[in-house]
């Protein structure tokens, strides 16, 4: 005769068994709400950068980043990596292409017009060329963002 038993506990088994399934059983519905949210991610970026800004000062106080990556599984990167990773680097190539080529006229104007300052400069000596270098680092720098 069966008997109805009360859990006590939960069992890690079960409860990592279930999550696997219940993730790739819900793949569907995550594409789903991830193209409908309730609100735009990008809806509201002063907000949401003050909520970023509260966040990293709460996590940094309870020391969130050194405790995870204390915590991190080497072996889990390392067969995610290898798995995932090749793959997914590889078909970045084609599906980032076209946010790559709309930035593109921006970058090369910006190289362009960095890279005619630097060959402007002298280079006969060693500060010379550290003066060089500088420039074109502070003249890269200063397109941060803007593109």
């Amino acid at each position: 005769m069966a008997t109805i038993t009360a859990t006590t506990a939960v069992n890690p088994t079960t409860m990592a068994a279930n999550w696997k399934t219940g993730v790739a059983n819900n793949s569907q519905k995550w594409l789903n709400k991830y193209l409908n949210p309730k609100a735009l991610f990008n809806a509201n970026p002063t907000q949401s950068q003050a909520n970023w800004i509260a966040g990293c000062q709460s996590a940094n106080a309870v020391n969130s980043y050194a405790t995870g990556m204390a915590d991190v599984n080497l072996t889990t990167v390392a067969n995610a990596a290898s798995t995932y990773g090749v793959i997914n680097y590889a078909a970045a190539g084609t599906n980032k292409s076209a946010n790559y080529a709309n930035l593109t006229p921006a970058l090369s104007q910006a190289i362009s017009t960095v890279r005619a300052q630097v060959l402007a400069m002298p280079n006969a000596t060693l500060q010379d060329r550290i003066n060089r270098m500088t420039t074109w680092a502070n003249g890269m720098a200063a397109y941060k963002g803007t593109f």
